[in-house]
């Protein structure tokens, strides 16, 4: 059976790898949301820009939540 320390070694690292996992994840939302508004300002129909824009929006909110 595991002691406390090795128990508590062993949270701290899940959570070193959970808080890694989120940044990663972070930074391609934010990657995705970057290049979603470079597609909007390529040569396309109005309204697909505008949805476009709108899902930047989304992966930029949910990068920062």
């Amino acid at each position: 059976m595991p002691n406390q320390d090795e128990s508590q070694r062993d949270l701290k690292h899940e959570l070193a790898n959970a808080q890694a996992r989120t940044l990663a994840a972070q930074h391609l939302l934010k990657r995705a949301a970057d290049e979603i508004e470079e597609l909007v300002e390529s040569d396309c129909a109005d309204q697909k820009k505008e949805e476009a824009a709108k899902a930047a929006k989304r992966f930029r909110r949910a990068a920062t939540a």
